[in-house]
């Protein structure tokens, strides 16, 4: 008789394993599915502040950013900080962005308040143009003053468009060492179409961070938020999930996709307020780097 034929005959241990087991398999598959997800932990620290013009006044400075409503996020120095509910100078260190981007040119489509164009100028780019439409010109909102009130003080140099997504191609903004297409793919309604314009001005490599979804499914594949599903937000359409992020930038002609990594874990449950999960991150904010 065999050990194993020993402890079956001791009474009730047969279902106390099966119970056991029935308990720690749905915990591996959340392991086996967590060893799957990159995590982004982000290079260097908080970047720096902005540099000022000469002879900029700094108390109207401070004065008139607290008469703004702000989305991104600015470091003016001297504790002159415009507050946004992005935390852009925490953020930048997750997008992948190189330390320096000196002789290079930059189009950030989706600028909104242009954080992240003022930073590729101050990384050295020597061209750097920020292109926007849908919230520089929805009624009420503020970011295209705010981006034209943040470049009147810096001491640096970023060119503008009023352009939608729609719209871009070699011939309506020309073509960029590196294109920043952050935070814009989950609201596009046709994810592919959109992709195919970054890759059609993109010369060397694109940085796309976007909201990511159904990452314990294997195969390709998109969430769908109808209506005001995701952040009480019509404007949000598509989460994909890695196998598809991979597809939609191949399929748009770029040679291959590198991860990056989640920044962001558990972002349907952060958005809609609902109880995080204890297991694998099924969503969250992701940053790729796809290459020409």
């Amino acid at each position: 008789m065999t050990a194993r034929d020993i402890l079956r005959k001791i009474p009730g241990l047969t279902p106390a394993v099966r119970w056991t087991r029935s308990k720690l398999a749905p915990l591996a598959e959340a392991n086996r599915a967590a060893g799957r997800v990159v995590i982004n932990h982000g290079v260097g620290g908080t970047t720096p502040a902005f540099p000022l013009k000469p002879g900029v006044d700094t108390e109207q400075l401070a004065a008139d950013i607290a008469t703004r409503t702000w989305f991104h996020s600015f470091d003016f120095g001297n504790g002159i900080v415009a507050h946004g509910n992005d935390p852009s100078h925490d953020k930048t260190k997750f997008l992948g962005i190189p330390e320096r981007l000196d002789g290079m040119s930059v189009l950030d489509i989706g600028t909104f308040d242009g954080h992240y164009a003022f930073e590729a100028a101050r990384r050295g780019a020597a061209d750097v143009l920020a292109t926007d439409k849908f919230v520089w010109e929805w009624p009420g909102m503020t970011s295209r003053s705010n981006f034209e009130f943040v470049r009147d003080r810096l001491d640096l140099t970023v060119r503008d468009q009023v352009i939608s997504v729609e719209d871009i191609s070699p011939d309506t903004v020309g073509m960029f060492d590196v294109v920043f297409f952050f935070g814009v793919l989950y609201h596009s309604p046709d994810p592919l179409g959109y992709m195919k314009r970054v890759r059609s001005v993109t010369k060397k490599f694109a940085l796309i961070e976007t909201v990511v979804d159904m990452l314990n499914v294997d195969r390709p594949a998109m969430a769908y938020y109808p209506g005001a599903y995701l952040n009480n937000d019509a404007s949000n359409f598509f989460g994909p999930n890695l196998p598809a992020l991979e597809g939609l930038c191949k399929d748009a002609g770029f040679s291959r996709m590198e991860d990056l990594g989640l920044w962001r874990l558990h972002e349907l449950e952060l958005t809609r307020g609902e109880a995080l999960p204890t297991g694998a991150p099924t969503s969250g904010r992701v940053v790729v780097k796809a290459w020409v």
